[in-house]
């Protein structure tokens, strides 16, 4: 047999301790640390913005301190509106979100807020979370977490938006509204200069909000629709009025008649609360008619803090006043039921409103309307003698009509309008009467 040299010898001597080697220096991969936050004190978004006492609040991680809150996102960063910006809310309010790095965030994204190395303060009257580092401060819940939009109006808008208004950073749905008619034929903003661009959207009655859209958005060389109806968006704010940002094109959905150019044909229902109202102006609300055939007396739209509604008295220069205010048509089904709400502006000094409904519903003249015929509609609770009174300034007190059956009046397929007219004089039946939330189902 052949021998092995000297130099294979000492090969095959070291093979075990190599493969041992081999095997001892196996690579063994680090596993990543599971990313925890600290402990501490967790609070809603309202108590967070309650903190604010007119100085920046700098959030620490020391023991005991505020340093967590929970939220959904409710608009991002992904269609290009929104720069470094997001907007979260959970059930007391909502806040922006200021970003040190974009993107991590999506509509959704339900979120943990660890704030210590973040700011709360306001800019131009926006509450916001300041310096945000989504690596660093905030860790993800879940996602595709849905988060209804909030109805409101212009009106709710004005007092609401602002800082320490509860609408502030909500996600809102506004019905009714179209962009004003110098706006129909812009886009939405400018894609070629990239310039960030205010439109202006309006109900019928004349109430107004900005909607500010980035010149960097994927909707920005968009047309403006050209119609009327409903506008989902966020409720920002900037110095001294509301700013509304869109978050999705789809949910601007303004393809209905323009205000004023609606048929106005019966509707199968009615839930009118005059929430486009202008402040003692006269009601111009659509397909509602408002109009006196004694004295000069017309129906207003009152705002008291965010509430509006219609009221009614006898002006001073009027010997008397007779005051129609009529409904948009309608076309009764079995079991339609009428409710309504009342209150008193005044002292009461007489029961001044009667409910009544006709069915001719061509009614646009002050002849035509004491031409019509007209049924006395009973069994409604109207506020009266002992209701508390409300101010200029103050609302009293709501009086529910009660469920009022429509059945005695008419007959299936018949179409009708509901009246309620006021009579009085200023000397001695001068109560002031409002209405709300009138409602035929």
């Amino acid at each position: 047999m052949r021998s092995l040299s000297p130099v294979s010898r000492t090969l095959l001597l070291a093979l075990p301790l190599l493969v041992a080697t081999a095997i001892g220096c196996k690579k063994e991969y680090d596993t990543p640390p599971v990313r925890t936050l600290g402990s501490g004190n967790v609070v809603t978004i309202a108590q967070l913005k309650a903190m604010y006492q007119g100085s920046p609040v700098h959030f620490s991680d020391s023991a005991n301190a505020v340093n967590t809150v929970y939220a959904v996102v409710t608009a991002d960063e992904q269609n290009g509106n929104l720069y470094k910006n997001v907007y979260v809310q959970d059930n007391t309010g909502a806040i922006a979100v200021r970003l040190l790095f974009s993107g991590g965030l999506y509509q959704g994204d339900s979120i943990r807020i660890y704030l210590p190395g973040t700011v709360l303060s306001p800019y131009n009257g926006l509450m916001q979370i300041d310096s945000v580092n989504v690596d660093n401060n905030i860790v993800k819940q879940a996602t595709g977490v849905y988060v209804a939009p909030t109805p409101t109006t212009m009106t709710e808008l004005a007092t609401q938006a602002g800082l320490g208004g509860s609408l502030q950073s909500k996600l809102i749905t506004l019905s009714g509204v179209e962009f004003i008619p110098g706006d129909t034929g812009l886009t939405y903003a400018d894609p070629v200069n990239q310039l960030t661009l205010n439109r202006t959207l309006e109900n019928c009655s004349g109430g107004t909000a900005v909607v500010r859209s980035s010149g960097y958005g994927n909707f920005a060389g968009t047309h403006l629709p050209t119609g009327k109806g409903t506008f989902t968006g966020i409720a920002s704010w900037f110095g001294s009025a509301a700013q509304l940002y869109v978050r999705d094109i789809n949910e601007v959905q303004l393809d209905g008649p323009r205000c004023g150019l609606a048929s106005c044909d019966p509707a199968n229902s009615l839930n009118e609360n005059f929430d486009g109202v202008l402040n003692n102006a006269d009601v111009n609300t659509e397909c509602w008619l408002d109009l006196f055939t004694t004295g000069t007396g017309k129906w207003k739209g009152k705002i008291i803090g965010s509430e509006s509604f219609v009221e009614v008295a006898p002006p001073s220069f009027d010997a008397s006043s007779v005051s129609w205010l009529i409904s948009a048509p309608l076309q009764y089904s079995a079991g339609m039921q009428l409710s309504f709400i009342s209150s008193l502006g005044s002292v009461w000094q007489h029961d001044g409103v009667e409910v009544l409904i006709s069915t001719d519903i061509n009614l646009t003249t002050a002849a035509s309307v004491l031409a019509a015929p007209w049924q006395n509609v009973t069994g409604a609770t109207l506020a009266g003698s002992t209701t508390p009174v409300g101010t200029l300034t103050t609302i009293g007190s709501w009086v529910p009509s009660g469920n009022i059956d429509l059945t005695p009046y008419l007959t299936a397929g018949t179409n009708f309008v509901v009246a309620f007219k006021y009579s009085g004089n200023p000397a001695t039946q001068a109560t002031r009467y409002r209405i709300d939330n009138v409602s035929v189902q």
